[in-house]
This record gives structure tokens, C-alpha cells and sequence, in this order.
């Protein structure tokens, strides 16, 4: 009889502990804690930066604590950036392609609620409509009040950088994409900005075998160099956004997640022009940062917004065998950066999860839990391979100087 008693004493107990875990775990107040995260000192200037957005579907409706505290985050920012890798453009038939993702002209506002009114669309997706589809999304940006680089009427205005005033302080955004055998039009036609890496082939035993080498042209290379310095004449903090459409997206094609040689030579080059920041997009997953001569390089800010499937296709294809969607891919940061005398002073990372299942597909929302835990750990790792210390600070990371 009393090991009877022992046992539902010692059983009680147990469930008064997991209670009590469950009970603090739903106490925590995460609108104060997105509160004490926004909060600023007079004078400061806040840049957020997330990276790829591919929307179908509207998320500032979402009523879910997780989704409009992660909101919260970037309308509090002076600036919001992101590459927007779709179109905006009323032009459905002129479709091109195999992957095309495009809104209409209402999208404008939704991305702009979002808090994102600096956008980068030097990237793969800005000709899925051709010509006259960049131009539409080029005018509806505009309309939309979404000030953006790395698009324009003639090669000339693609590489020009567009300026954000605020305060005292000039924020001047360039856009670049880099691929292999970009088809570069006529300098006087629509045009994005790109870097040009045809594929270099070695002969001899080099370990990559049919596969080549990435290397920029010079040409392209330099001309970065000269709309960086350009830039830096005329404002106090540049901003370059990178879109490499490169490599894999992830372990699900068997290929590491690392920064090709090539990527990070550039981009050291980039911050030696001028640059005070590179905002990195592009190979659909999260890569490190690097703090070059105090400079941050993020290489890859991951998938902000994931939503490249409809919501009218089956539920057996939502819950089909996860060969290409692979968690890694909905797994992304927000880059929380603190611009004060006209310098970045601060650098915070909140980690960010996103749905891969379901009409929520790809809908990003602030991460909690093991969520959080893991994403941190990813950055942390990944940046460590480039000598750059972060400090987690709870449910956020925080990038040391060097």
C-alpha cells in the first residue's frame, strides 16, 4: 500500500511540474518582449532586412500572436528591405517560363502594411513577364510608395542607386543578381542590374568534374565597384543587395550549404567600393555572416516569405513526401540593424519559421521554442565559420563586433 502512495505522490508531482512548465511557458508576454526589442534612443535609425519574398497570398491578416508580433517587428523599423522576387504587373499573358510568380496591382499595398518599403528586384524572377512585365512592376512599386534598385528603363537606371532619406542620414540601396550567361539586352531597353559568372571549365584532377568554376567578368565586376562609389558621394550609409541564383537550395539536392569562393571575394570587394552593408538572397536557404572590417555580409538571408505553391491544389500534394521542401528552407532571420551617427552600431537577428504544410505555406511568423533554438544554432554555426561571434540573448541573437 505505501508503494501505491509513493508512486501517485511521485505522479502528481510530475504533473505539477509539466503544468507548471506549460503554464510559464504561456505566461511569457511576448508583446513586451517584442516591445523592449523595438524600443529605441532618440536619434537612432532602425533598418530591418529579410530576404526573398514570393507571395501568392495575402499574411498581414493573420490574426495569430506569432505572425503579427513578427509584423510588429519590421513596421516599427524606419526602413524595411527585402527582394522581391516575383512581379508586380497586370499583364498575366505575357507569362514566360516554367516558375512565374506574379500579383496584381493591390499587392503593392499589402507588401508596403508589411512594413517592406525598400526593395531589391535585380534577381532571376524580374523577366517572367518580359519586358513590359518589369515595367508594370516597376510603375506599380511606384505607386505603391516602394522605393527600389536594380530594375530600370535602361541598363544605366538598373545600376543607379535609389536613396532613402531619413532624418539626417541618406540610406542609398544597389541591387545586383549574379548568374551564369545572363542574356544581356540592348543598354537602352528594360533592363536589371546583373554580374555576369559564366562557368569556367578546368581540365586535370580538380574535383569538379563537368561542374565548372563561377567567374565574374571584370567588366561587371567593376562597374559594382563604380555605382558603389557613386553611392557613397551622395549618402551616409549604402546598402548593396546581392541575389545569387547560383547554387542549391538546400540539402534536399545533395549539395552544402557553404558560400562559393567567388561570392565571398566579390563582396569583400563590394565593402572595400564603399559598401556598409550586403544584404545577400538567392539560394533559398540561410547562410552566414561574415563582419568584414566591421562591415556586415550576409550572404544569404534565407526565404522570408516561401508561398511558391497555390492554395487550390489538393491536400494530398500539401502533405506529399518532402523531397524538395526540406525545413531548412522555411527556416530564415530578420536582420534588425541600429543606424546611429550615421553608422551601424548594432545588429540583431530574430529567428524566423514558416509553415510547410497547409493554406500557411511559407507564411513566415516569429519562431518559439525549439523553433528558435535551432535557427539560432544555424546562424551561430554558420557564421562561426567566418570568425563571427553572435550572442543569443533568449529567443534573439545579437552580432558582436570584431
Amino acid at each position: 500500500m505505501g508503494i501505491i502512495w509513493a508512486r501517485a505522490i511521485i505522479l502528481t508531482f510530475l504533473c505539477f511540474c509539466l503544468s507548471s512548465n506549460v503554464a510559464f511557458s504561456q505566461r511569457i508576454n511576448w508583446e513586451q518582449r517584442v516591445d523592449d526589442l523595438v524600443e529605441t534612443n532618440d536619434g537612432d535609425i532602425v533598418l530591418t532586412a529579410v530576404g526573398d519574398m514570393i507571395f501568392n497570398r495575402e499574411i498581414t491578416g493573420i490574426e495569430d500572436s506569432p505572425y503579427q508580433n513578427l509584423y510588429r517587428i519590421i513596421e516599427a523599423s524606419d526602413i524595411g528591405f527585402g527582394n522581391l522576387e516575383m512581379s508586380l504587373n497586370e499583364k498575366p499573358e505575357l507569362q514566360k517560363g516554367v516558375y512565374n510568380f506574379r500579383r496584381g496591382r493591390d499587392f503593392g499595398w499589402e507588401i508596403l502594411k508589411l512594413g517592406i518599403n525598400l526593395v531589391g528586384i535585380a534577381n532571376n524572377h524580374a523577366f517572367d513577364y518580359g519586358p513590359e512585365g518589369l515595367l508594370d512592376d516597376m510603375r506599380i512599386l511606384r505607386q505603391s510608395g516602394i522605393a527600389f534598385a536594380g530594375g530600370g528603363k535602361t541598363l544605366a537606371d538598373a545600376q543607379a542607386p535609389v536613396y532613402k532619406q531619413v532624418g539626417r542620414t541618406r540610406i542609398a540601396l544597389l541591387s545586383f543578381m549574379s548568374g551564369a550567361d545572363w542574356d544581356k539586352a540592348d543598354p537602352n531597353e528594360p533592363s536589371i542590374s546583373v554580374i555576369n559568372a559564366p562557368r569556367v571549365f578546368l581540365d586535370g584532377n580538380d574535383g569538379i568534374d563537368g561542374r565548372g568554376v563561377p567567374a565574374p567578368l571584370a567588366s561587371d565586376v567593376r562597374a559594382m565597384e563604380d555605382a558603389i562609389a557613386t553611392a557613397k558621394r551622395n549618402a551616409d550609409i549604402v546598402l548593396v543587395a546581392y541575389h545569387l541564383h547560383w547554387v542549391s537550395h538546400s540539402r534536399a539536392y545533395s549539395l552544402p550549404n557553404k558560400v562559393p569562393p567567388h561570392q565571398q571575394l566579390m563582396l569583400r570587394r563590394a565593402i572595400d567600393a564603399g559598401a556598409d552593408a550586403i544584404l545577400g538572397s538567392g539560394p533559398h536557404v540561410l547562410r552566414g555572416i561574415e563582419m568584414y572590417k566591421g562591415k556586415p555580409i550576409f550572404y544569404s538571408l534565407g526565404d522570408f516569405i516561401y508561398q511558391y505553391r497555390t492554395t487550390d491544389i489538393p491536400e494530398i500534394h500539401w502533405n506529399r513526401d518532402q523531397q524538395q521542401d526540406v525545413r531548412e528552407e522555411f527556416d530564415t532571420i530578420v536582420a534588425r540593424m541600429t543606424i546611429r551617427d550615421k553608422q551601424i552600431s548594432k545588429i540583431q537577428l530574430v529567428p524566423v519559421a514558416s509553415e510547410m504544410t497547409g493554406p500557411r505555406t511559407g507564411s513566415p511568423s516569429l519562431a518559439r521554442g525549439e523553433d528558435s533554438e535551432r535557427i539560432l544554432k544555424t546562424i551561430v554555426d554558420l557564421s562561426a565559420d567566418f570568425g563571427t561571434k553572435i550572442e543569443v540573448n533568449g529567443w534573439y541573437g545579437e552580432v558582436q563586433p570584431n
